[in-house]
């Protein structure tokens, strides 16, 4: 008998649930604004982080861009400032925690507070899981694990 009840509920949530995203299809949501968020996006300098960073620019965010690739950073924060927003490139090395301390004093000081974190950073090696090398390991661990941690540490942001 509780089998039967639980089918007969499933099915009424399974119709709720289909009759509510038909009428959100046609309800449109209402998105927030971000202009004049600050927005850190890390490993910014290209790919991804790039794409995101040009993305926030155009909603006329304020961008703080991260990476480790000082050329890349600056082309990515005139593309943004071509854009009209306000951008500002920091040369980080997000595997080393120092690094991020210190850039996220600097930010702190001169742009203000983070609104948005876009925790982009990420390192990839190709090769085979038995075939990496040490130091391949801790740079792996550095900046895929580590560095987001350090970087959501709100108290150093």
């Amino acid at each position: 008998m509780a089998l039967l009840l639980e089918f007969i509920a499933l099915f009424f949530i399974t119709i709720y649930s289909y009759l509510e995203a038909l009428v959100l299809l046609f309800i449109p949501v209402k998105r927030k604004s971000v202009r004049g968020d600050i927005v850190l996006i890390t490993d910014s300098g290209h790919g991804i982080g790039r794409l995101t960073a040009l993305e926030f620019a155009k909603l006329q965010s304020i961008v703080v861009l991260w990476d480790i690739n000082k050329e890349g950073v600056e082309e990515t924060a005139e593309v943004c400032r071509n854009l009209g927003a306000k951008a500002y490139p920091y040369v980080v090395d997000c595997s080393k925690r120092n690094d991020i301390y210190s850039a996220a004093e600097k930010v702190k000081s001169e742009v203000g507070d983070v609104d948005i974190l876009i925790n982009n950073a990420g390192v990839v090696f190709g090769v085979e899981f038995l075939n990496l090398k040490d130091h391949q390991i801790e740079k792996t661990f550095e900046v895929n694990i580590l560095a987001h941690f350090w970087v959501c540490n709100l108290s150093n942001l």
